[in-house]
Protein backbone atom coordinates (compact mmCIF):
# COMPACT_ATOMS: atom_id res chain seq x y z
CA UNK A 1 0.00 0.00 0.00
CA UNK A 2 1.64 3.19 -1.00
CA UNK A 3 1.58 5.40 2.63
CA UNK A 4 3.68 8.55 2.41
CA UNK A 5 5.14 9.24 6.02
CA UNK A 6 2.95 11.44 7.45
CA UNK A 7 -0.24 9.48 6.45
CA UNK A 8 1.48 6.11 8.12
CA UNK A 9 -0.30 4.81 11.62
CA UNK A 10 1.86 2.88 14.22
CA UNK A 11 -0.59 3.66 16.92
CA UNK A 12 -2.13 -0.23 17.55
CA UNK A 13 -5.14 0.59 19.43
CA UNK A 14 -6.01 2.76 16.67
CA UNK A 15 -5.39 0.28 14.41
CA UNK A 16 -7.57 -2.61 16.09
CA UNK A 17 -10.26 0.06 16.45
CA UNK A 18 -10.17 0.09 12.54
CA UNK A 19 -10.34 -3.37 12.44
CA UNK A 20 -12.94 -4.06 15.25
CA UNK A 21 -15.23 -1.29 13.47
CA UNK A 22 -15.31 -2.74 10.10
CA UNK A 23 -14.65 -6.42 10.35
CA UNK A 24 -16.36 -6.83 7.14
CA UNK A 25 -13.28 -7.18 4.79
CA UNK A 26 -11.51 -7.96 1.58
CA UNK A 27 -10.07 -11.01 1.62
CA UNK A 28 -7.45 -11.60 -0.99
CA UNK A 29 -4.93 -14.75 -1.90
CA UNK A 30 -3.98 -16.71 -4.73
CA UNK A 31 -4.01 -19.73 -6.64
CA UNK A 32 -3.06 -21.57 -9.74
CA UNK A 33 -1.56 -17.85 -10.61
CA UNK A 34 -5.04 -16.72 -10.26
CA UNK A 35 -6.04 -13.89 -7.86
CA UNK A 36 -9.06 -14.66 -5.39
CA UNK A 37 -11.05 -12.19 -3.74
CA UNK A 38 -14.03 -12.45 -1.26
CA UNK A 39 -15.69 -10.32 0.96
CA UNK A 40 -16.59 -11.81 4.47
CA UNK A 41 -16.96 -10.86 8.30
CA UNK A 42 -13.28 -11.70 9.93
CA UNK A 43 -12.99 -10.91 13.88
CA UNK A 44 -9.21 -10.05 15.31
CA UNK A 45 -8.69 -11.75 18.16
CA UNK A 46 -5.33 -9.60 19.85
CA UNK A 47 -4.42 -12.20 22.22
CA UNK A 48 -3.68 -15.02 20.50
CA UNK A 49 -2.47 -12.09 17.14
CA UNK A 50 -4.81 -13.73 14.45
CA UNK A 51 -7.55 -13.25 12.31
CA UNK A 52 -10.61 -15.29 12.43
CA UNK A 53 -13.28 -15.92 10.17
CA UNK A 54 -15.03 -18.48 7.45
CA UNK A 55 -15.75 -18.90 3.50
CA UNK A 56 -18.49 -20.56 1.85
CA UNK A 57 -17.18 -23.76 1.14
CA UNK A 58 -18.35 -23.76 -2.54
CA UNK A 59 -16.60 -20.40 -2.82
CA UNK A 60 -13.60 -20.96 -5.48
CA UNK A 61 -11.08 -19.27 -2.70
CA UNK A 62 -11.96 -21.52 -0.01
CA UNK A 63 -9.76 -23.68 -1.86
CA UNK A 64 -6.91 -21.62 -1.68
CA UNK A 65 -7.04 -21.17 2.40
CA UNK A 66 -4.74 -24.09 2.47
CA UNK A 67 -2.81 -24.73 5.77
CA UNK A 68 0.54 -21.73 5.33
CA UNK A 69 -1.16 -19.84 2.60
CA UNK A 70 -0.67 -16.20 2.54
CA UNK A 71 -3.90 -13.97 2.95
CA UNK A 72 -4.29 -10.27 2.54
CA UNK A 73 -6.97 -8.91 4.68
CA UNK A 74 -8.35 -5.53 4.12
CA UNK A 75 -10.19 -3.58 6.75
CA UNK A 76 -11.63 -0.42 4.87
CA UNK A 77 -12.38 2.40 7.73
CA UNK A 78 -14.63 5.66 7.26
CA UNK A 79 -13.60 7.49 4.01
CA UNK A 80 -14.92 10.46 1.95
CA UNK A 81 -14.69 13.08 -0.77
CA UNK A 82 -12.67 16.40 0.45
CA UNK A 83 -13.95 19.18 -1.84
CA UNK A 84 -11.05 22.17 -2.61
CA UNK A 85 -13.40 24.50 -1.75
CA UNK A 86 -13.28 23.33 2.08
CA UNK A 87 -9.62 24.54 2.85
CA UNK A 88 -8.92 27.92 4.20
CA UNK A 89 -5.57 28.55 2.44
CA UNK A 90 -4.93 28.70 -1.29
CA UNK A 91 -1.43 28.76 -2.90
CA UNK A 92 -2.11 30.75 -5.82
CA UNK A 93 1.09 29.10 -7.20
CA UNK A 94 -0.47 25.48 -6.69
CA UNK A 95 -4.25 25.59 -6.32
CA UNK A 96 -6.32 23.43 -4.29
CA UNK A 97 -7.76 20.24 -5.81
CA UNK A 98 -10.34 17.33 -5.08
CA UNK A 99 -8.84 14.47 -2.41
CA UNK A 100 -10.36 11.61 -0.63
CA UNK A 101 -9.93 10.99 2.75
CA UNK A 102 -9.77 7.61 3.96
CA UNK A 103 -8.51 4.92 6.69
CA UNK A 104 -7.47 1.46 5.19
CA UNK A 105 -5.86 -1.46 7.57
CA UNK A 106 -4.14 -3.99 5.44
CA UNK A 107 -3.18 -7.46 7.12
CA UNK A 108 -1.03 -10.52 6.21
CA UNK A 109 -0.33 -13.46 7.68
CA UNK A 110 -0.57 -17.14 7.26
CA UNK A 111 -3.43 -19.43 6.93
CA UNK A 112 -4.63 -22.39 9.49
CA UNK A 113 -7.60 -23.81 7.76
CA UNK A 114 -10.36 -24.91 9.83
CA UNK A 115 -12.63 -28.04 8.07
CA UNK A 116 -14.01 -29.26 11.35
CA UNK A 117 -17.71 -28.56 12.28
CA UNK A 118 -16.88 -28.43 15.90
CA UNK A 119 -14.19 -26.11 15.31
CA UNK A 120 -15.68 -23.92 12.84
CA UNK A 121 -19.01 -23.54 14.95
CA UNK A 122 -17.16 -21.44 18.22
CA UNK A 123 -16.29 -19.12 15.47
CA UNK A 124 -19.80 -18.75 14.00
CA UNK A 125 -20.87 -17.91 17.17
CA UNK A 126 -18.66 -15.47 18.24
CA UNK A 127 -19.16 -13.58 15.35
CA UNK A 128 -22.93 -13.43 15.62
CA UNK A 129 -22.35 -12.68 19.33
CA UNK A 130 -20.04 -9.97 18.45
CA UNK A 131 -22.70 -8.20 16.35
CA UNK A 132 -26.01 -9.24 18.17
CA UNK A 133 -24.86 -7.94 21.21
CA UNK A 134 -27.85 -7.66 24.27
CA UNK A 135 -30.24 -6.29 21.66
CA UNK A 136 -30.63 -6.30 17.97
CA UNK A 137 -33.10 -3.51 16.60
CA UNK A 138 -34.68 -3.54 20.40
CA UNK A 139 -35.42 -7.21 20.14
CA UNK A 140 -34.43 -10.32 21.11
CA UNK A 141 -30.60 -11.48 20.55
CA UNK A 142 -30.75 -14.60 18.33
CA UNK A 143 -29.71 -17.82 20.05
CA UNK A 144 -27.47 -20.70 18.16
CA UNK A 145 -28.55 -23.23 20.54
CA UNK A 146 -27.16 -26.53 19.32
CA UNK A 147 -24.47 -27.04 17.07
CA UNK A 148 -26.63 -30.27 15.88
CA UNK A 149 -28.92 -28.01 14.83
CA UNK A 150 -26.82 -26.67 12.25
CA UNK A 151 -24.48 -29.38 11.48
CA UNK A 152 -25.58 -29.27 7.11
CA UNK A 153 -24.71 -25.78 7.20
CA UNK A 154 -21.66 -26.30 8.97
CA UNK A 155 -20.27 -28.97 6.93
CA UNK A 156 -21.15 -26.55 3.95
CA UNK A 157 -18.44 -23.52 5.53
CA UNK A 158 -14.73 -23.69 5.83
CA UNK A 159 -13.17 -21.81 8.89
CA UNK A 160 -9.59 -20.03 8.92
CA UNK A 161 -7.19 -18.52 11.42
CA UNK A 162 -4.61 -16.31 9.91
CA UNK A 163 -1.24 -16.02 12.44
CA UNK A 164 -0.50 -11.76 11.21
CA UNK A 165 2.83 -11.38 10.23
CA UNK A 166 2.27 -7.73 8.72
CA UNK A 167 0.16 -5.24 9.21
CA UNK A 168 0.07 -1.27 7.13
CA UNK A 169 -2.22 1.38 8.01
CA UNK A 170 -2.60 4.25 6.56
CA UNK A 171 -4.82 6.98 7.81
CA UNK A 172 -4.97 9.87 5.16
CA UNK A 173 -6.65 12.62 7.30
CA UNK A 174 -5.23 15.92 5.59
CA UNK A 175 -2.01 15.61 8.09
CA UNK A 176 -0.51 17.46 4.82
CA UNK A 177 -2.60 20.62 5.38
CA UNK A 178 -2.28 23.37 8.03
CA UNK A 179 -4.58 22.74 11.36
CA UNK A 180 -7.03 25.05 9.98
CA UNK A 181 -7.70 23.87 7.09
CA UNK A 182 -7.94 20.57 9.02
CA UNK A 183 -10.88 22.25 11.29
CA UNK A 184 -12.55 23.49 8.01
CA UNK A 185 -12.69 19.54 6.88
CA UNK A 186 -14.51 18.68 9.86
CA UNK A 187 -16.97 21.25 9.88
CA UNK A 188 -18.28 20.65 6.64
CA UNK A 189 -17.98 16.74 6.93
CA UNK A 190 -19.84 17.39 10.30
CA UNK A 191 -22.77 19.18 7.98
CA UNK A 192 -22.84 16.41 6.05
CA UNK A 193 -26.18 13.80 6.37
CA UNK A 194 -23.49 10.67 5.55
CA UNK A 195 -23.21 9.07 8.54
CA UNK A 196 -19.47 7.92 6.47
CA UNK A 197 -18.83 11.41 6.43
CA UNK A 198 -19.76 11.97 10.12
CA UNK A 199 -17.47 9.06 11.16
CA UNK A 200 -14.62 10.45 8.93
CA UNK A 201 -15.05 14.02 10.75
CA UNK A 202 -15.05 12.06 13.88
CA UNK A 203 -11.34 10.35 13.05
CA UNK A 204 -9.68 13.53 11.78
CA UNK A 205 -11.51 15.17 14.75
CA UNK A 206 -9.35 12.42 16.89
CA UNK A 207 -6.31 12.77 15.13
CA UNK A 208 -6.03 16.33 14.87
CA UNK A 209 -6.21 16.02 19.28
CA UNK A 210 -3.16 14.02 18.90
CA UNK A 211 -1.47 16.70 16.90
Amino acid sequence: MYTPAHFSEFDQQRIRDIIDANGFATLISSMANEVQISHAPVQFDPVRNVLIGHLARANPQAASLKDGATLLTIFQGPHGYISPTWYVNENPKSPNVPTWNYAAVHVTGQVRRIDEAESIWPIVVALSAAYEGDKLDGQAIWNPQKMADHAPKLRALVGFEVTITDIQAKFKLSQNRAVADQESVIAHLTNSEFAGDLALAQLMRENLKLG
